[in-house]
């Protein structure tokens, strides 16, 4: 099974795609931890396509994230399913500002 979680910041797309991938025993691949190296440093390009690109080798998995630089059309054609997690952009804005408040100054 193959399934992309899209959805804005604060939706909750790295939460469900935890759970997806714990329910149904397959690999999860946050981009945000593809996008940044610790101490939120950018990874260099092509390494990071490399490392989307091996992971969708796979037989099966999730993928939290909307980043349209890694391979956006190939796992949406690829994905069995595809959710969208469609909530009120005040919604995901509070969610977003507290989980920044949390995590500000953590890696």
């Amino acid at each position: 099974m193959k399934i992309a979680v899209i959805g804005y910041s604060g939706a909750g797309k790295s939460t469900l795609a935890r759970v997806l991938g714990e329910r149904y025993g397959i690999p999860v691949l946050h981009f945000d931890t593809v996008q940044f190296t610790p101490n939120w440093q950018e990874r260099d390009w092509a390494e990071a396509h490399q490392l989307v690109r091996e992971f969708m080798e796979q037989p099966s998995w999730v993928l939290d994230g909307n980043y349209t630089k890694f391979e956006y059309e190939r796992r949406l054609s690829e994905a069995d399913r595809i959710i969208i997690l469609d909530f009120p952009r005040l919604i995901c804005f509070a969610r977003a500002w507290r989980r920044f408040f949390t995590f500000h100054g953590k890696t």
